[in-house]
């Protein structure tokens, strides 16, 4: 079975890229991607006083993100690339719930037991809210 419609959330992890491969996987020759990638403006206040490492590995993150284009491009995939600015869960949320997908594929971030119960993980909150299937990848 393939969906007509996915939606795709990445953060540039190691677990974003093993959901866009499982993406393409679930893909047909009729499949429309959309990739959401959220910048939270947490992370971009700080992005102003971080060190050279942690912008180090910012710039590999971008490397991955654009590595994950280049795999539906590679894979003549039809996709659209969409950035949203605020907190990830909700703007997931709002675009599963807005738009016309049937599946939405998100990255296990891989929090323990303990972090997930005090911070939560956006994996979490998204299949609790979100009003279409959630498939999440680890």
């Amino acid at each position: 079975m393939h969906y007509k419609n996915i939606l795709l959330a990445i953060d540039g992890s190691e677990n974003s890229r093993r959901a866009a491969y499982e993406t393409a996987r679930l893909a047909g020759g009729d499949t429309n991607i959309t990739v959401l990638h959220v910048l939270d403006p947490d992370d971009t206040q700080k992005d102003v006083v971080r060190s050279s490492t942690e912008r180090n590995w910012d710039k590999q993150k971008k490397d991955m993100l654009s590595s994950i284009i280049r795999h539906f491009d590679e894979a003549d995939i039809d996709h659209k690339y969409l950035t949203r600015r605020g907190l990830p869960s909700l703007k997931i949320i709002e675009e599963a719930n807005s738009g016309n997908y049937e599946v939405l594929v998100i990255g296990s971030r891989g929090l323990n037991m303990f972090q997930e119960m005090v911070l939560g993980s956006v994996s979490h909150k998204v299949a609790k809210h979100a009003k279409i299937p959630v498939m999440i990848i680890k």
